[in-house]
């Protein structure tokens, strides 16, 4: 299935994941904080299984097996959060949980409209309904595991997620030079066809283009190709961008849930900024040359001297 934008199939499995996540939400809303948990779970465990069990199912079972075998690896960021998602959502480090709330919902969002992978298959050929099924829970378990309060978000570990994905592009990188030293893929082929998330440079696609001249623009000279020649520093130069771009991104998609948080901060830090300064007591005085405070004070000193005499 292409990217045709006058294809009316090609809304109906973005609009299907956004039903799905409505009913869902609907069904789980009153539920008990066990069956949200429950229900949570086996559908990133269902992907999970998912992602595995689809070799077992044309195209994966009837083509080359060298060129299939990657796709159960971590060949890209949705594989790698296809794979670790189940246990993130069952540990409980808060920064993980944010990663998967972040990266999840942006890489299952922006998969589910930008198909990849899935070109030669059919509308309703199971590889699409099966791209279309792991796509969709990517974004719609995290986004409703804090819509429901199962984990709270926390502005202040946003620095984290950044770190984290570099570390996802790294694992796609290692896992490309164990696929290469097992003879399941061409070392030459890796820009091609094992640079899932942009691990090792940008897409193709993007050369020329003004989104990837924005992007290079926070890209050190030395994570990047300099006068024609050298390659990019696989995954390293990413780093920049996504903590420069991402954090901001990450702050407007939380702030419904920490505006509250953030404000409270705001003012602690304004109180901390302030404290030097309340020694001199300016902002207790309350002197006033004009006005109704004047005429008082003139009022009680003339009531007092009259009293004295």
């Amino acid at each position: 299935m292409t990217v045709d934008f006058t294809d009316p199939y090609y809304y109906m499995y973005p609009l299907s994941g956004i039903i799905i996540f409505l009913v869902l939400y609907f069904v789980l809303r009153n539920r008990s904080a066990r069956v949200q948990n429950v229900v949570l779970f086996a559908l990133l465990f269902a992907n999970f299984a998912l992602h595995f069990l689809k070799m077992l199912f044309p195209p994966y079972s009837t083509g080359d097996f060298n060129y299939y075998i990657q796709t159960i690896t971590p060949e890209n960021v949705c594989a790698i959060n296809t794979m670790i998602f189940p246990f993130i959502f069952l540990s409980k480090n808060g920064a993980l949980r944010d990663y998967m709330f972040y990266i999840g919902v942006i890489s299952g969002i922006a998969a589910s409209w930008i198909p990849m992978s899935i070109d030669d298959a059919g509308v309703f050929d199971f590889d699409t309904m099966r791209y279309y099924f792991c796509h969709t829970v990517l974004w719609a378990v995290p986004l409703l595991m804090v819509i429901f309060g199962r984990h709270k978000l926390n502005y202040r570990r946003i620095i984290f997620v950044p770190l984290i994905y570099i570390l996802a592009l790294a694992v796609i990188v290692a896992n490309e030079v164990v696929l290469v030293a097992l003879g399941l893929e061409d070392a030459k082929e890796i820009l091609t066809y094992g640079n899932g998330g942009m691990a090792f440079a940008p897409y193709f696609s993007l050369e020329g283009t003004a989104v990837l001249d924005f992007l290079l623009a926070f890209v050190p000279p030395w994570f990047k190709p300099s006068g024609g020649s050298g390659e990019y520093a696989p995954a390293l130069w990413q780093l920049f961008p996504a903590v420069i771009l991402g954090c901001p991104l990450g702050f407007v998609m939380c702030l419904y849930w920490e505006h509250e948080h953030f404000i409270s901060d705001v003012k602690r830090l304004a109180a901390f900024i302030s404290r030097p300064f309340k020694k001199y007591r300016f902002a207790r005085k309350k002197i006033k040359f004009f006005g109704a405070d004047r005429c008082k004070v003139r009022g009680r000193r003339a009531a007092k001297r009259q009293y004295i005499r």
